[in-house]
């Protein structure tokens, strides 16, 4: 009867962390017998629809979280509504072609980067390998680029409403009209498409 009661957990286990696995996260049990997330795993980048993309980008938030437990947060509804209108939400050349949700820019052309049709060869936009990479860069930039101090005073300060913090991110702004647009990606992200933070 025990070695019965042995076999049976053993199965139980086993179905447990095969069901778990097909979520994109490797699992284990603890010595109390609950799952609890070990790693997020690098996620498929999907753009089907805007809603996929959102969800897509949120996965690329997690992970690049987990693995750099060092960087502070950043405004996420924000951060979405950046990615959006950057990449037209994911369809975009240098989104599809370059991995670049957020138009970051390179001065360094030894880098790999696409030029823009109307580009005076002087910068190119950077290209990554997976689109989490240039998640982790554009939270990396607002983390530690002088030109975001207002940003980071900001959040320091208990400010998280995304449309106060747009204001102070002029630098990033090369269109007279960003604030505008980020602002109407904002309410639209808010009023048509559910975030799981």
């Amino acid at each position: 009867m025990a070695k019965f009661k042995v076999i049976i957990k053993t199965l139980m286990f086993a179905v447990v962390i095969a069901a778990f696995s097909l979520t994109g996260y490797g699992y284990v049990l603890d010595g109390k017998q609950r799952v609890e997330a070990l790693t997020p795993t690098l996620p498929d980048f999907e753009h089907n629809n805007n809603q996929t993309f959102l969800d897509s980008v949120n996965q690329c938030v997690e992970y690049v979280y987990f693995y750099n437990k060092d960087l502070e947060k950043v405004n996420l509804e924000l951060l979405f509504a950046q990615a959006s209108l950057e990449s037209g939400w994911g369809t975009s050349r240098f989104a599809r072609e370059g991995k670049n949700l957020f138009g970051i820019r390179t001065y360094d052309l030894r880098e790999p980067h696409m030029l823009p049709s109307n580009n005076p060869k002087k910068w190119g936009v950077k290209v990554y390998h997976h689109e989490c990479d240039s998640v982790l860069d554009y939270i990396q930039t607002l983390n530690n680029h002088h030109a975001y101090e207002n940003y980071r005073r900001l959040l320091k300060d208990g400010i998280d409403d995304p449309f106060i913090l747009i204001e102070s991110l002029e630098a990033y702004a090369s269109d007279k009209n960003y604030f505008d647009k980020i602002k109407r990606i904002l309410k639209m992200i808010e009023e048509e498409y559910e975030i799981n933070n």
